[in-house]
């Protein structure tokens, strides 16, 4: 309890350095406001890590998203696709050569969350991996989304999908089921991601 409340406070704090005087913050700003956090990926998932290092991977982020939108009383969930994370990206000259390899060929198995937003028309899927930093890279960092239509997904699904409230058990649960090789890959893959983003921010 006391560790929620912890974090719980953390939540109203980060709420409230966004809501207009005298109102509460919209959807819009939520979203930016946790997309512009940089993206990591250092096997830490929980949403205290993302607040407390100002980054974090898509997990983290998403959990955040969907906890701050709750605690503003919307409907929020955090949705599992299954993908080729690194197809979705574009080849960046300052990128390293096994990672512009990987980003030229695909082949990074990797299961993507996203937040479900049920907006007042329908349910939104809301994609707050990239921050405004990278859009000179070629990211699609979702910069323009005012709060209507889906905003595009960092990578494109083609299985898995499911929403799930322990994300970070059934994350680390469908990870398992990577071959030896698929998860060397993919840890290789993020180790240099992470690192060049860094390096870039």
């Amino acid at each position: 309890m006391e560790a929620y409340s912890l974090y719980a406070t953390k939540l109203d704090a980060f709420l409230e350095r966004l809501a207009p005087e005298g109102g509460k913050p919209d959807v819009p700003a939520i979203f930016h406001a946790v997309r512009n956090i940089r993206y990591a990926s250092r096997g830490n998932r929980t949403p205290e890590a993302v607040l407390d290092n100002n980054e974090g991977s898509c997990s983290g982020k998403h959990i955040l998203l969907r906890d701050l939108l709750r605690r503003a009383g919307e409907t929020a969930d955090v949705e599992i696709v299954e993908g080729d994370f690194a197809a979705g990206m574009p080849e960046v000259e300052t990128m390293s050569e096994p990672l512009r390899r990987w980003v030229r060929d695909g082949g990074i198995h990797d299961f993507h969350n996203y937040v479900v937003w049920r907006g007042p028309v329908r349910e939104l899927k809301l994609d707050a991996t990239w921050s405004d930093a990278m859009a000179p890279l070629g990211f699609p960092v979702n910069a323009g989304w005012a709060g209507e239509g889906d905003t595009q997904l960092a990578l494109e699904p083609y299985g898995v999908k499911m929403r799930v409230e322990d994300v970070i058990f059934h994350k680390g649960r469908l990870l398992t089921t990577l071959s030896e090789d698929e998860a060397e890959d993919r840890r290789a893959f993020l180790e240099l991601l992470t690192n060049w983003i860094a390096e870039n921010q």
